[in-house]
């Protein structure tokens, strides 16, 4: 027989607020020790997204490793100075692809006094780290999140001040359908923000291989780790550049898309937005070199390994030859800001 705690939570329903954005009942998913829902569900029997066991069975290690609540925080900020769109008093925020959270949410509620946020995943057990980190804040009830496909329309239309997006169209296998969930919960004059990589990543392909080119001629070539990590870049970034949406493998790839400001301005338009913006997030002298220097990092899992002069120096012909406007208008990654 179990506790009443046990009991309690069984029978709690969903926050009221949160409920009225759904087009289908809220029913508990997971719950905690104490049989408190942590994730909420709800049916949507027109969804076929699926989601690969990163987000599952290695639920924690993804948000160990991705977790950035301070770096987003800042793109949050950036991208509110930059643009001055006014977001409502209290405001009701949707947030697509939340994971854990902690990228999203949790700078959500430092910017936003008094929001309540719905956080939509396919990750039930990235969620369930959210649910139990909201349930030591003053009020619990501010955040639900709901493992649903968030592309769905089973959310409410017209209902949200603000949707959110922290890194998420470029996993889908149709970011159109992203913007479209986006506009369609959003009523009229609220606003939609999204942080996403663009192809200004071309650039960088093209120096890389330059650099993969000088190597093989050098009496001191390249660490066969760095010739690796650019190799597996190059693909990377020409995979994403123009993807082939029809092969076999696209559907597997976690990262899919670069997008240029010219094809999200469409699919923005066409899915009702009526203005658009970017705010590049980077724009430094030195962009390329460092940015390099912090992919090659990643990649390898190394911090003894770094370009060598002579390779450094196709990184700051490439900063010297871009200016200042060149590096805003080519984006290596940026936030996109839509109104409805």
């Amino acid at each position: 027989m179990g506790s009443l705690a046990d009991f309690l939570g069984r029978k709690r329903p969903p926050p009221p607020w949160a409920q009225s954005l759904f087009q289908a009942p809220l029913t508990p998913h997971l719950r905690d020790g104490a049989g408190r829902t942590l994730v909420w569900t709800v049916e949507d029997l027109s969804s076929k997204a699926t989601i690969t066991d990163q987000f599952k069975a290695n639920a924690a290690e993804y948000h160990q490793r991705y977790s950035a609540s301070d770096h987003f925080e800042g793109l949050f900020r950036s991208a509110l100075a930059a643009t001055g769109i006014e977001v409502a008093a209290a405001p009701l925020i949707l947030d697509l692809g939340s994971g854990s959270g902690v990228n999203s949410v949790v700078p959500c509620q430092r910017l936003f006094e008094n929001a309540r946020i719905v956080a939509t995943d396919l990750s039930g057990e990235l969620l369930a780290m959210l649910g139990a980190y909201v349930q030591d804040q003053p009020d619990p009830e501010a955040v639900v999140g709901v493992k649903m496909d968030a592309m769905s329309a089973i959310v409410t239309p017209g209902a949200f001040d603000v949707v959110t997006g922290a890194s998420i169209l470029h996993h889908l296998l149709d970011p159109r359908l992203g913007l479209a969930a986006a506009a369609r919960a959003l009523r009229p004059g609220g606003h939609a923000i999204f942080f996403e990589p663009f192809d200004g990543w071309g650039l960088l392909r093209y120096a890389y291989r330059r650099i993969l080119a000088e190597s093989a001629l050098r009496d001191d070539p390249l660490d066969a780790g760095i010739v690796s990590a650019l190799e597996a870049m190059i693909h990377d970034v020409a995979t994403r550049s123009a993807p082939d949406t029809a092969a076999p493998w696209f559907a597997d790839l976690d990262d899919k898309w670069l997008f240029s400001r010219t094809r999200i301005e469409a699919w923005a338009t066409n899915a009702g937005f009526s203005d658009v913006r970017f705010v590049p997030h980077l724009d430094h002298a030195t962009m390329y070199r460092d940015t390099a220097a912090v992919q090659l990092r990643l990649m390898t899992g190394r911090a003894d390994l770094a370009l060598p002069d002579w390779a450094l120096v196709a990184l700051d012909d490439l900063d010297a030859a871009m200016t200042y406007d060149a590096r805003r208008q080519l984006m290596l990654e940026g936030s996109i800001v839509l109104t409805r």
